[in-house]
């Protein structure tokens, strides 16, 4: 098993000037990967630690903590993940409302959580409220993990071209 060397970011990407272009950029790369059937424990291990954590602060900003421990199924790989991602970025307000979040899961019985995991979300409405916690943090966390991206000393800055030829390079090898 090999993995990704580096995080790929767009020249395009960069010229915006905006963390969220670097992030979508990244967010690109890794789905491209993972459509083309690369593992996740084959991607850069930062590169998808950013996107976990895009998709954690999104989902949770836009839906609620419920529904991100739902859509997760609280998948302890993934929640490792986004933690290490979080303190790599230096989020300090999100990390500790996150690690938070987990304590209350280690609180939380298995049982009551299976259950709430097996039914849609909406079937669990009285759980759903016990996990809603309304002190997310307002923290820049796109900016902190824009810029964590650009840092990065495995990040690459390439032209589409050849981002689309490291990437090529990479499913052959992967393929031999």
């Amino acid at each position: 098993m090999r993995e990704f060397p580096s995080i790929l970011l767009s020249e395009d990407a960069l010229a915006t000037n905006t963390a969220l272009a670097v992030i979508q950029s990244n967010i690109s790369v890794v789905n491209y990967l993972r459509h083309s059937d690369v593992g996740d424990d084959e991607l850069h291990p930062d590169a998808f630690a950013s996107y976990c954590v895009d998709y954690y602060y999104n989902t949770v900003k836009e839906e609620g903590l419920a529904s991100f421990i739902h859509k997760t199924k609280w998948d302890l790989d993934i929640i490792e993940i986004i933690q290490a991602g979080l303190t790599a970025i230096g989020s300090v307000d999100h990390l500790a409302y996150f690690e938070k979040q987990m304590r209350q899961m280690k609180l939380f019985s298995k049982v009551k959580l299976a259950k709430f995991l097996q039914h849609p979300l909406e079937k669990g409405k009285e759980i759903a409220q016990l996990l809603d916690d309304r002190s997310f943090p307002m923290e820049d966390l796109i900016q902190l993990n824009g810029d964590w991206l650009k840092q990065h000393p495995d990040t690459q800055i390439v032209s589409l071209d050849e981002m689309q030829a490291q990437l090529l390079s990479f499913l052959a090898e992967e393929e031999e």
